[in-house]
């Protein structure tokens, strides 16, 4: 008998336990019941931005003009009037060649010009008193046109011996001294304008079909920082492409700004193709993928996870335009979506550091 009781008043007791813990775990806000389940995440939000298509090659860079200061004519040097590697106008003097045979013969045209001058007055003179003919008045006439010619051809000749920068730019290291006889495969100097350069490089066939000459271009040594990165313009096309390596010969222009860039580097150059200037970006690494489409995961204002499938539009690797399935603004789960489901709660916590710097 004092069995039962007892056993009745344990079975009274774990009941009334059960009921108390039924009312506590009923008070629980929903949120407290399933805190403890929840995922931690990082987010970022959607952020509107430009996007850039882009394809890349390498080429050597090459003045835009450059030629080889030579003699026109074969002769002594006389004077260097320059320095290896000066900066120089246009029209400015470079190297004196011996001008005494050149000074001789201008001397002697512009005596016999005058002579032929003189007669021809006096032919006139003549011919007006009737006393000499019309065609004497001509053949005086023609020779003294024929000896002004000759004046102008000395004094080009005598012009030619002193060479002359044809456009500005900066010289090279000079491969004469004075003295030598030189001729005109004699280079003396080379003078290169490197206000501009340019690039030739090449890319694939398919790309043909999307350049436009004025395209923008940016060039890069490889190993600088971005921010020695040099704009320019695509300037040439070739109408044909190659049937050896499959590519299309492109040609840029840049503008040497500063003169940080020199002849015969090899550069990277980039090639923008699209650009969308209002693109819903996201961080790469916050899509997922499987066998059908491409999703992320969105963070509602209850901090549950909501899988929306989205449609990829550009990338550069490290951002990635979505065309579909999310708006400007909305927070995607960034570090923690592979351990998420749709309607999972979350809790929403910092990136660490090295992932914070590097968005």
């Amino acid at each position: 008998m004092k069995r039962s009781v007892v056993l009745i008043l344990v079975l009274l007791v774990a009941v009334g336990a059960g009921v108390l813990y039924k009312r506590h775990m009923d008070a629980v806000p929903p949120v407290q019941a399933i805190s403890s389940d929840a995922q931690a995440v990082s987010v970022q939000p959607v952020r509107v931005a430009p996007m850039v298509e882009s394809v890349a090659s390498y080429g050597n860079l090459v003045s835009d003009r450059s030629v080889n200061i030579v003699a026109q004519t074969p002769g002594v040097v006389r004077q260097i009037l320059f320095d290896d590697g000066q900066a120089v106008v246009a029209g400015a003097p470079l190297v004196v060649m011996d001008a005494g045979i050149a000074e001789a013969q201008l001397q002697s045209s512009r005596a016999q010009a005058d002579a032929d001058v003189q007669n021809l007055r006096r032919t006139q003179s003549l011919s007006r008193q009737g006393l000499d003919s019309t065609y004497s008045t001509e053949q005086a006439q023609s020779r003294a046109s024929a000896s002004q010619a000759e004046v102008k051809i000395n004094e080009t000749k005598l012009a030619q011996l002193t060479l002359r920068a044809p456009f500005a730019g900066t010289l090279g290291s000079s491969r004469i001294d004075v003295g030598a006889f030189v001729t005109s495969a004699d280079t003396i100097v080379q003078l290169q304008d490197t206000s501009e350069l340019e690039i030739e490089f090449r890319m694939p066939s398919v790309v043909a079909l999307q350049v436009a000459a004025g395209m923008p271009v940016h060039i890069q040594v490889p190993g600088t920082g971005a921010d020695q990165m040099v704009d320019g313009r695509l300037s040439f096309i070739d109408p044909a492409i190659s049937t050896d390596t499959r590519s299309v010969l492109l040609r840029a222009v840049v503008h040497n700004i500063g003169k940080h860039l020199r002849p015969g580097l090899y550069v990277r150059v980039s090639l923008d193709l699209r650009t969308h200037p209002a693109a819903l970006v996201v961080p790469a690494g916050a899509i997922s993928n499987d066998l059908n489409a491409s999703y992320v995961f969105v963070v509602d204002d209850k901090n549950i996870a909501r899988q929306r499938v989205v449609t990829i539009g550009l990338s550069d690797g490290q951002q990635t335009e979505l065309l579909s399935g999310v708006k400007a603004g909305e927070q995607v789960v960034t570090i923690g979506q592979f351990r998420l489901r749709d309607g999972d709660p979350v809790k929403i916590v910092a990136p660490p550091a090295d992932v914070k710097s590097a968005t």
